[in-house]
This record gives structure tokens, C-alpha cells and sequence, in this order.
């Protein structure tokens, strides 16, 4: 009997932890290649001084190259497991914050550049919702799918660039 419980238990962590790590509809955990990412972010502006968001911040590697810039780095993630994981990977960075939520429910005026790498679904609802919040001159970081009715004012490999 205690054998069938210890592994009941088990294999309820394990599910509980699998969909945490796989939570979020608007974008699967793809991690983002770090070869532009140093070039675009300095492209972006990201220096300190800056607040930089993160929309669905995975395992925070770039909110992490933000903040080695001076940003204050901020992701915001679904997954807890991420999030905890990402805080303990950041733990060295005084400017990297990580916070578990939906990004669709935050406001982000105050944000002078964000990055999204999300699917198209996604894109499509934060293009509406930033192209309302966002201050004049703030920068958003596109990668692989992109806004439809803004201009970007940068193109390099799959990441674009557009200011508000």
C-alpha cells in the first residue's frame, strides 16, 4: 500500500511539473539562438536606463543579455518551472526579474523595449494591445513571426524591429 502511494504521488509530481514546464498556448518553449540576440538587443537600444521586457521569457538567456547591458530585464512567463529556473540562472544579476503570469494581462507603458518570440496567434493580440499601451519611441523586438500592420524600421536574419 505504501509503495502504491509513494508512486502515485510520483507520478502526480511529474504531470504536474510536465505541464507547468509545457504551459502557454501562444507559444511552445523554443529557446532562442543567441547569435544575433547581443546585436539585435544593441540595435534595440537596450543599455541602462531602459526598462526591457521579455513576453514569454523561457529560460531567460536574453533577459539575462539585457541586463549583462544595464537594462532592467524583465520576463515575464506561464511556466512556473521556468520561472524558477530562470531566477536561479539570474541570481548573479541585481537588474533580471522574473515574474510568473499571463502576458496579456500586464500593461506595458512603461516598458522602453520588449521582446516577443512567439507564434502568430500571439503576435497578432500583443500587436493590438501595445500598439494602445506603448509610450512614443518605445522599440518591439519581433522574432520569426511579426506584426502584419506595423512597419518595421530594422530587418536582420528573422528578428524585427519596430518603434511606436
Amino acid at each position: 500500500m505504501d509503495t502504491t502511494l509513494i508512486i502515485s504521488a510520483g507520478v502526480l509530481v511529474g504531470c504536474i511539473i510536465s505541464l507547468s514546464w509545457f504551459a502557454g498556448s501562444d507559444a511552445p518553449y523554443v529557446p532562442t539562438k543567441m547569435d544575433y540576440i547581443k546585436k539585435i538587443l544593441r540595435l534595440a537600444g537596450v543599455r541602462k536606463g531602459k526598462r526591457f521586457y521579455e513576453l514569454g521569457s523561457g529560460d531567460g538567456r536574453v533577459i539575462r543579455e539585457a541586463a549583462k547591458l544595464g537594462a532592467d530585464s524583465i520576463g515575464i512567463e506561464q511556466s512556473l518551472i521556468r520561472i524558477l529556473m530562470s531566477k536561479q540562472k539570474a541570481k548573479d544579476f541585481k537588474n533580471a526579474y522574473f515574474y510568473h503570469g499571463n502576458i496579456f494581462s500586464k500593461n506595458y507603458s512603461d516598458g522602453d523595449i520588449l521582446y516577443i518570440y512567439l507564434l502568430l496567434k500571439g503576435v497578432s493580440r500583443l500587436e493590438i494591445k501595445l500598439k494602445k499601451e506603448l509610450k512614443k519611441g518605445s522599440v518591439v523586438i519581433t522574432q520569426t513571426y511579426h506584426f502584419s500592420n506595423w512597419k518595421p524600421f530594422k530587418k536582420v536574419g528573422n528578428f524585427w524591429l519596430y518603434r511606436r
